[in-house]
């Protein structure tokens, strides 16, 4: 069969892309490898009645146009928002962390005046930051060689955007080039409290608290959530993040397009320079005039596109894109709710809605990840936990939880052994940690899942184990994401487009690169700007 656009990977991005595409009247189909849609946003049974979400697991930054126009609230998607965040630390040190600037500025100020009065000053910054950069989410990154009058459009956006904002560009600049650590010792002096703001530089990357431009995810953070309150803030689907996938996945079919499970692309066709579709795992061809993918760009450039269909150079650039992967996932069936030391216990508290991170300071983040780089999983790594049963007990038996527990600096890439062989062992030493915090977890433990950085590029189709696709550094974003010179979606194959996390504006359920993927091949298929789309290019 023939279609005008045929997208390869059903995760989140590939079904907004293909929802616009099919409103706009493009023959579309989505093809799947997996047997249920959702890519990295997908929730799974993974012990009898105990439900997970095996990838991402809150949701945060899904744009509003995109809530709009695929009716997402009307098909019954609610998120309950999250609890403040609890951060403890080995001797015994709780620090709890509310998203209300006030209620934070109270608990930062048992440690510290100092910190507590610079606290205000510093949200209010990065959200000055955030304003700067929010508006680029929904644009595509300008082309280095402008060509036509929409990539002229294009570079006047982001002039203007700078305009008369000298002062911002240079904090921004400087954000985007330091480390977490010299961006928090300017304004904070108590270390704990560095600790529970910028730990979140090692998510998901192998650099440390100390590495330059480690300090951008704290923007990264700010930029495009929505504030308002209700079902757009950040929390917990109710019924899992799986749920927001499926009903994309009905807005898509409802505007025409033809999602197909089980269907793995085993190769990107290309002839004459140009794709003119895919063929299937089981030897079926797809004709299309428009192949998109929503893999990462290794597994598209390196792994699908045939061999010698890319430029040298631009091969080079991929294989060189950082995209090793640094987590270990683990679910866990429970028959209690864990009670953490030093903490109320009685019932479900705030900090059960929430994330516990078990957290170090941030000297200790650099010594854990530099073990990642060198190929060893960090014996005392920062740890994530978060209870999505007390958001939604259906997820699991009456009276009985789920845990999704987040293990940091574990590199895809080992020096030595193989993870087939060490997963269950890293496990282990992971909840014999979280045992010391939350006494009377293991002896709670009816069954779990373990997922390794290997596991989770076998089970979710990312390479690495790299959830968004790749490092989200300051040499890999906008107009350098995923490689310098290939900003736009397009691609060096004429009519293969990339429209992933591996684009911009990176990782995160956003929604926003399948949608700029999107208007660009419109405006390609029809000569000019989609007006249903806004008509812009940014």
């Amino acid at each position: 069969m023939t279609y005008d656009v045929a997208i390869v990977g059903g995760g989140h991005n590939g079904l907004v892309a293909s929802y616009y595409l099919a409103r706009e009247g493009l023959k579309t189909v989505v093809l799947e490898r997996r047997d249920i849609v959702g890519g990295c946003c997908v929730t799974e049974e993974f012990a009898p009645g105990y439900k997970a979400s095996t990838g991402a697991y809150v949701l945060s930054m899904l744009r509003e146009e995109i809530w709009s126009d695929m009716k997402l609230v009307e098909r019954g998607i609610v998120v309950d928002p999250a609890g403040p965040s609890l951060h403890l630390f080995a001797d015994g040190t709780r620090l709890e962390l509310s998203d209300d600037t006030a209620e934070a500025q109270a608990a930062i100020r048992a440690f510290s005046d100092h910190d507590a009065d610079a606290y205000p000053a510093f949200e209010e910054h990065l959200a000055e930051l955030a304003g700067l950069v929010t508006p680029l989410i929904d644009t595509t990154p300008p082309s280095p060689r402008p060509t036509s009058a929409a990539d002229l459009a294009s570079l006047l956006k982001v002039g203007k955007l700078a305009a008369g904002k000298r002062d911002m560009i240079n904090e921004a600049l400087f954000l985007f080039t330091t480390s977490v650590a010299q961006f928090l010792a300017e304004r904070f002096e108590n270390e704990y409290v560095k600790a529970a703001i910028g730990w979140h530089a090692i998510n998901d990357s192998i650099a440390g608290p100390s590495s330059p431009g480690s300090a951008y995810i704290l923007l990264h953070d700010h930029a495009g959530e929505d504030t308002e309150a209700g079902a757009r803030s950040w929390g917990f689907v109710k019924g899992g993040i799986g749920r927001v996938t499926e009903a994309m996945a009905d807005a898509a079919r409802e505007a025409g397009a033809e999602i197909r499970t089980e269907a793995e692309v085993d190769e990107i066709l290309v002839e004459d320079g140009r794709a003119t579709g895919v063929r299937l795992a089981g030897g079926e061809v797809i004709t299309a005039g428009r192949v998109l993918s929503n893999a990462d760009p290794k597994t598209t450039f390196l792994g699908l596109a045939p061999d010698g269909s890319l430029p040298d150079t631009f091969t080079a650039s991929v294989k060189a894109y950082r995209c090793q992967g640094t987590s270990m996932k683990i679910n866990l069936a429970v028959d209690k709710l864990p009670v953490a030391t030093n903490m109320p216990g009685e019932g479900v508290q705030p900090y059960h809605r929430g994330i516990m991170e078990v957290n170090q300071p941030l000297a200790d983040m650099d010594r854990a990840q530099a073990e990642a780089r060198a190929g060893k999983p960090a014996d005392d790594p920062h740890i994530e936990m978060c209870i999505p049963t007390v958001h939604d007990p259906s997820l699991a038996p009456e009276g009985h939880h789920v845990l999704t527990i987040d293990i940091n600096s574990q590199p895809y890439e080992l020096a030595e052994g193989s993870w087939e062989d060490i997963a269950e062992e890293v496990a282990d030493r992971a909840i014999a940690k979280l045992e010391t915090y939350f006494p009377g977890l293991t002896e709670s433990i009816l069954h779990r899942q373990v997922l390794s950085p290997l596991g989770l590029e076998r089970l979710l189709g990312i390479h690495g184990g790299h959830a968004l696709h790749g490092d989200m550094a300051f040499d890999q974003l906008f107009t350098l994401r995923p490689v310098r010179g290939w900003s736009e979606y397009r691609t060096p194959i004429e009519g293969l487009w990339l429209c992933g996390a591996g684009t911009h504006p990176g990782g995160g359920v956003t929604g926003a690169n399948g949608r700029n993927c999107a208007r660009e091949v419109l405006r390609d298929a029809k000569g000019g700007p989609v007006k249903r789309l806004l008509g812009r290019r940014g």
